[in-house]
């Protein structure tokens, strides 16, 4: 079975959580694996759909809703042109998930300076971002900061290709301040049953921390070809085992003491940007976000 609804975006928004909600729900079937990224990477797009189905969905016993999620399913127009040609989109529904815009893209760019990725300051990677997303596929994926905030530019795509009944959208804040209606709104949506009662109490995943050690993230954690690295196939050359290690590394080298802030007038910039794209989209669903233009 192929899926019948995506949770498609966005990034740094709380699909992680909402993957967890989702996946306890028995009549819900998901990879185990988040973010199958099928229709967005070259490599396992050519595998083609059979892989696909096979290889993710194999484990369906019969769950009504099957689904897939993959924030950067929204970002990339490749991913959708891609579902477009191989899947009917007027059977699928999707799901997103939002939240402040200046928020994600402070998110996001600790993220990638955690995993040893961004050499830059905030301030520095946004003010060269339009020139940074335009190199190549993974320097989109990982320095859009702040164009993956433009969400209604985003949504407009699925809206052409949809009809009003195939879309819901979800604010992370509800999500984390009302985890039952805010899944009831799901439930409803996929038409399963609504009273499903989670005993998931709402955790934030992958929170803001930062390398303990820039050394050993530079050195031995990121994918940069140093000398130690070369070291570290030789002696392990299974390449699932090396990966292993490498994400226990990265989990040990975290740390929350650590603190970079957002300045405010770095802040105040981003919330100036937003206000048309935000007021769009609280248009569309009809929410007031005036609170995501206050700072």
């Amino acid at each position: 079975m192929l899926p019948n609804f995506f949770v498609a975006g966005a990034q740094k928004c709380a699909t992680t959580s909402l993957h967890m909600y989702l996946a306890g729900h028995p009549d819900i079937y998901l990879p185990q694996i988040k973010e199958t990224k099928h229709f967005l990477v070259d490599e396992r797009y050519i595998k083609g759909m059979n892989y696909y189905e096979t290889h993710f969905f194999g484990g369906w016993q019969g769950e009504k809703a099957i689904g897939e999620v993959d924030p950067d399913y929204i970002y990339f127009d490749i991913a959708l042109k891609r579902m477009e040609r191989h899947l009917d989109l007027s059977e699928r529904k999707f799901i997103f998930i939002f939240r402040n815009p200046v928020d994600r893209a402070f998110s996001h760019y600790l993220m990638t300076y955690r995993r040893g990725l961004e050499p830059l300051t905030f301030e520095n990677a946004i003010e060269l971002e339009k020139d940074r997303i335009k190199k190549d596929f993974y320097s989109k994926l990982h320095y859009s900061y702040i164009d993956r905030g433009y969400y209604f530019r985003q949504l407009q795509k699925f809206i052409q290709r949809t009809k009003p009944s195939q879309i819901l959208i979800l604010l992370t804040e509800d999500l984390k301040k009302d985890p039952p209606n805010t899944l009831k709104k799901c439930y409803d949506f996929l038409e399963i049953d609504n009273r499903f009662e989670s005993n998931q109490p709402y955790v934030q995943h992958h929170k803001a921390t930062l390398p303990k050690s820039m050394i050993l993230l530079k050195n031995i954690i990121n994918k940069e070809d140093t000398p130690m690295k070369k070291m570290g196939r030789f002696f392990v050359p299974n390449k699932k085992l090396r990966q292993k290690i490498r994400e226990s590394l990265l989990k040990i080298n975290q740390t929350e003491k650590k603190v970079i802030s957002l300045q405010e007038n770095t802040k105040k910039q981003l919330i100036n940007v937003y206000i048309p794209e935000n007021e769009k989209l609280a248009t569309f669903i009809d929410r007031d976000l005036s609170h995501w233009n206050n700072g």
